[in-house]
C-alpha cells in the first residue's frame, strides 16, 4: 500500500515537473487594438498629430498591433467638423484626439450626452474662456487636453525689441474663432500699454485667402493670432510680408519654419507629446476629467534668413535668447 502511495506521488511530481518546463504554447487570441480618432481643423496641427504618435510609440503602444489611427486629415473648414466627427464616431473610437479650439468644441457638442470617448485636446488657446472646461485643475467629464499659456502680450513686446520701429500693426482674425478672439484681446492690451496701434481686421471664412494681400498701407507689421484657419495660409503672408518688408510675427515655431520672422509661442510636436501622456494615462484607468489640463511651453524662435531678407540686423543679446534659430 505504501509503495502505491509513493509511486503515485512520484507519478504526480514528475508531471508537474513536465508541465513547469514545457514550452508554453503560442497564444491564439488577440488583443484588439485601440481606436484613436483624430480631428483637425487644418494642415497646421499635423505636427502635432506626429508628435502625438511618437509619444504613444515612446510609451510602448505599437501602431497596428495596441493602437490604430482613424485619421481622415484635414477638415479645412468648420462647417465640415461635424459630418467628419459623425464619420469616426461610426468607428466607435476608444479616444479623440483633438486639434484646435472650434474642433474641441465641435467633438464635445457631439460626444457629451454620452461622455464618451474621451477626448484629449492638443492645443487649446483658452480651454476655460471657450467653454471646453469649467475647472482646469479638474476638468471633470470626459475632456482634458493642453492648453496654451498666455503670451500674445509679451510675443507684442519680442516684435517691439526686435522691430524698435514699429508703431502700427495689422491683426487679422477669424471672427467666429475664439481662441482667435483671445489673441485678439491679448494683443490690444499690450499695443495699448506700449504705444502701439492695433489694425484688426474682423475674416469671414471666405476672406481668409485675401487677408495677406489686405495687408493696409501704414501697417508696420503683421501680427498673426493663434487661429489655425490663418496659420495654414502662413505662405501667404510671408510673401506679402517680405514684399513690404514688414516683420510677421507668428504663434509657433512652424510658422517661423515657414519664413515668418518670429514667433513667442509653442511646438506643435511638443504639445502633441504632452497629449500622448495624458491619452496613455486615460489607457491605464485614469477618468479624463481627473487629469489636470496641462500647459504647453512658451519658446522663442527667429528667422535668421527671414530677418535677413527684409533688412533687420536681430541684436545679439536677443539672439541669445532664442531656443531656436532658423537660418534658411
Amino acid at each position: 500500500m505504501k509503495k502505491t502511495v509513493f509511486l503515485l506521488l512520484a507519478l504526480a511530481l514528475a508531471l508537474a515537473l513536465v508541465a513547469v518546463f514545457q514550452p508554453m504554447a503560442p497564444r491564439t487570441e488577440k488583443a484588439v487594438p485601440r481606436t484613436i480618432a483624430i480631428v483637425q481643423l487644418t494642415e497646421v496641427d499635423d505636427a502635432t498629430v506626429a508628435g502625438f504618435r511618437d509619444g504613444m510609440a515612446a510609451r510602448g503602444y505599437r501602431e497596428g498591433v495596441d493602437v490604430v489611427y482613424a485619421n481622415p486629415g484635414a477638415v479645412g473648414s468648420p462647417d465640415k467638423l461635424e459630418e467628419a466627427i459623425r464619420k469616426l464616431l461610426q468607428k466607435n473610437p476608444d479616444l479623440f484626439l483633438v486639434s484646435s479650439t472650434p474642433a474641441t468644441l465641435a467633438v464635445k457638442r457631439l460626444t457629451e450626452a454620452r461622455r464618451w470617448p474621451p477626448v484629449v485636446f492638443a492645443p487649446v488657446n483658452d480651454p476655460l474662456g471657450a467653454g471646453v472646461v469649467e475647472n482646469l485643475s479638474h476638468p471633470g467629464g470626459h475632456i482634458t487636453g493642453v492648453r496654451l499659456p498666455t503670451g500674445d502680450d509679451l510675443r507684442m513686446k519680442w516684435l517691439l525689441r526686435i522691430a524698435p520701429g514699429v508703431k502700427r500693426v495689422y491683426l487679422p482674425y477669424s471672427a467666429d474663432d475664439k481662441s482667435a478672439l483671445v489673441s485678439l484681446e491679448k494683443a490690444r492690451q499690450a499695443a495699448e500699454m506700449f504705444g502701439v496701434t492695433l489694425l484688426p481686421r474682423a475674416l469671414a471664412q471666405e476672406d481668409i485667402a485675401t487677408a495677406a494681400a489686405a495687408i493696409p498701407r501704414e501697417a508696420d507689421a503683421v501680427f498673426l493670432p493663434r487661429d489655425s484657419r490663418i496659420e495654414a495660409r502662413i505662405e501667404a503672408f510671408v510673401a506679402q510680408a517680405e514684399k513690404r518688408r514688414l516683420p510677421l510675427s507668428a504663434p509657433s515655431l512652424a510658422q517661423v519654419r515657414a519664413g515668418a520672422l518670429f514667433s513667442y509661442g509653442y511646438v506643435h510636436q511638443d504639445t502633441g507629446g504632452q497629449a500622448a501622456r495624458l491619452a496613455d494615462q486615460i489607457f491605464k484607468g485614469t477618468a479624463p476629467g481627473d487629469l489636470p489640463v496641462e500647459m504647453a511651453e512658451n519658446q522663442l524662435a527667429i528667422n535668421l534668413a527671414a530677418a535677413g531678407r527684409i533688412g533687420i540686423a536681430v541684436p545679439d543679446e536677443i539672439l541669445h535668447q532664442a531656443e531656436y534659430l532658423i537660418r534658411q
